[in-house]
């Protein structure tokens, strides 16, 4: 019979190869677990830093300012006092040793693909550190480069707020505001003198405050007044511009579509129109594809032009004039969230930083969403019909013609600046946005 192999020892090396296999598991996982520890506290130094800098961006008039950033590099030292940190602005490359902080305000790293890219009342902050490791350097990784991004801003509660917001009010023979069914939105004029209630005016809501003290110190034409209900309320406290915070929509690039002159029926693209838009008489009807309208100059319906669209809103910078002639139709309703190049564009349907909107004769307009006029002037003359679904806010208004005005069955989505039933703006707060 054959002699058994001495396997004496085998045993040994069995041993011997297992425990280093498990070592190298061991030291994975010692590796592994303080690389997941700092991610986690770089994520917190990140929420951190940008919640200490958007707590002070109202008190700055430029971005990335001393005051955001000394906030913001503060609040992070404090959590790592034995740790140098680096700052850096505005996506500036970060490069160095210990703990390197970048403060964007606006965001930035991220791009187009952030909807609070370029959007100033935002802070952004990416917090970024080289941690060595301890065993995976013996495989060639000696140091890995972590990083963690956080956003925080402003956060405006829904909570209050007239439809109809105004520092000079005048309502006109003819003129109608009244509430739609089931909503309940009061209207307010912040003036101390100069509101002007003729005969012949129909008001029909939840309140109605004013700034002037007194009935003597306001335009009561209208008679015995028993048409309007309430009367207004004097002596309110000022009701701020419910938008002021909001950052105006930057150029976007040309629309495919652009043009100056309508003719006929066609569909519009969002985008940049160079020379506003005149649309010639019609019966015809255009409609606007969702998105950013950014029209340089204005717009001018003529009779007979029906204009319908959803999720839009539409952008007039300075200088320009909006004119909805006799018989024009608008249907159109805002965004219900922030459009990809415009973070403020949720609910808002009009947008003009200064100018004139009227409204002529017998034109019909469905406005879903707020129009924003705080340097300008909004007129509605004889026979014109509004149903606004939305906040409306003007430096000047003037009614010659009815409007109803719900902030109760929104059909672009929100209603931005409050509900109604209110003597003062949503509260600003600060919120982690990222």
């Amino acid at each position: 019979m054959k002699r058994c192999a001495d396997e004496r020892g085998s045993v040994l090396i069995l041993t011997a190869l297992s425990m280093t296999v498990l070592l190298g598991f061991v030291a994975l996982a010692i590796d592994a677990g303080n690389l997941y520890f700092t991610q986690s506290r770089l994520q917190t130094l990140a929420d951190t830093a940008a919640m200490a800098g958007a707590l002070e961006a109202s008190s700055c008039s430029s971005a990335n300012c001393a005051i955001i950033t000394t906030a913001a590099t503060t609040a992070l030292t404090e959590g790592t006092p034995s740790v140098s940190v680096t700052l850096f602005t505005q996506c500036a490359t970060a490069a160095g040793t210990g703990i390197l902080l970048t403060i964007n305000n606006a965001p930035c790293a991220l791009g187009a693909s952030d909807l609070n890219n370029g959007n100033k009342n935002y802070v952004e902050a990416v917090v970024s550190q080289k941690v060595t490791t301890y065993f995976a350097g013996f495989v060639g990784l000696r140091t890995v480069t972590l990083s963690a991004r956080s956003e925080a801003g402003k956060a405006i509660a829904p909570a209050s707020g007239p439809c109809m917001n105004t520092n000079s009010l005048t309502l006109n023979s003819g003129a109608s505001v009244t509430d739609a069914t089931g909503s309940t939105c009061p209207i307010n004029d912040n003036a101390t003198s100069g509101l002007s209630l003729n005969s012949g005016v129909t008001v029909t809501v939840s309140s109605f405050t004013y700034g002037g003290t007194g009935a003597s110190s306001y335009n009561k034409n209208c008679g015995s007044c028993t048409t309007i209900n309430p009367m207004p309320t004097t002596g309110s406290a000022n009701v701020p511009d419910p938008f002021a915070s909001l950052v105006a929509p930057s150029q976007p690039g040309t629309s495919p579509t652009n043009t100056s002159t309508i003719g006929g029926t066609t569909t519009l693209q969002p985008g940049y129109y160079t020379s506003g838009i005149n649309f010639n008489s019609g019966p015809y009807t255009v409609t606007l594809q969702p998105g950013l309208y950014y029209l340089s100059g204005g717009m001018n319906v003529n009779s007979n032009v029906t204009i319908q669209g959803s999720g839009v809103t539409l952008f007039f910078p300075s200088g320009s004039s909006v004119n909805i002639n006799s018989t024009a139709d608008l249907q159109l309703t805002a965004p219900s969230a922030a459009l990809g190049n415009c973070a403020s564009c949720a609910g808002m349907l009009m947008w003009m930083p200064s100018g004139n909107l009227t409204l002529d004769s017998e034109s019909s307009t469905g406005f879903g969403g707020a129009v924003y006029v705080p340097n300008g002037s909004l007129t509605l003359n004889s026979g014109s019909n509004v149903v606004a679904y939305g906040m409306i806010y003007a430096q000047s208004i003037m009614l010659n013609s009815a409007i109803t005005l719900s902030c109760s069955s929104m059909p672009g989505g929100v209603c931005p600046g409050g509900t109604g039933g209110g003597t003062a703006s949503g509260s600003t707060t600060i919120a982690l946005a990222e």
